[in-house]
């Protein structure tokens, strides 16, 4: 990583630093069965693994739930076989400031938007997403935990994901794992 980026990595973080500060989040008791609005970060870095990303969506549809899905598109153009879908936007390096933070009106959007559960699969931990999913006021907060540092994540659920990652492994344990907390029956 460049002196340059490391820099504007650097400036972004404070940036977010300085919001977080301001930002009073209130936490609720989770469960699953009453979520009914999901928002989901994705890094499309892993594009190949779409179909688990699709499948959850319908999953989730078929309970009654309604999806919003942001996607950072590492390259220039989106990929074909995301076009078109209704539940998904998308966050490009355009969309980013100098500090890379992001600044577009979808990315500002969902960032403000009450969800129920947000899922951020972001294996990478790339800062554009982790800034979005930290602002959030979503009410259950999901992702993995790349680098076994869970007092710096914005996450009230983290789980841990083997290398390689795998979206597949890491929504099948998301789910697993929702769908005990709140549930009266796996209460000890």
């Amino acid at each position: 990583m460049g002196l340059m980026v490391s820099l504007r990595l650097k400036a972004g973080r404070m940036m977010l630093h300085r919001r977080l500060t301001a930002l009073r989040r209130m936490k609720q008791d989770f469960n699953l069965d009453s979520v009914k609005k999901v928002g989901i970060l994705w890094d499309a870095s892993f594009e190949n693994e779409f179909q688990h990303l699709a499948a959850l969506n319908r999953q989730l549809a078929e309970a009654g739930k309604s999806v919003e899905v942001l996607a950072w598109i590492p390259g220039k153009s989106v990929p074909d076989r995301l076009t078109g879908l209704s539940y998904m936007k998308f966050l490009r390096k355009s969309d980013l400031n100098w500090a890379f933070f992001p600044v577009s009106e979808d990315a500002r959007k969902f960032a403000e938007k009450k969800f129920d559960l947000l899922i951020d699969i972001n294996p990478s931990s790339l800062f554009q997403l982790a800034a979005l999913s930290a602002l959030s006021p979503a009410s259950m907060k999901v992702g993995p935990d790349m680098n076994g540092e869970p007092e710096n994540s914005p996450y009230d659920l983290m789980i841990k994901a083997p290398k390689p990652f795998s979206v597949a492994f890491f929504l099948e344990h998301v789910m697993y794992y929702l769908s005990l907390i709140g549930n009266p029956d796996s209460r000890a």
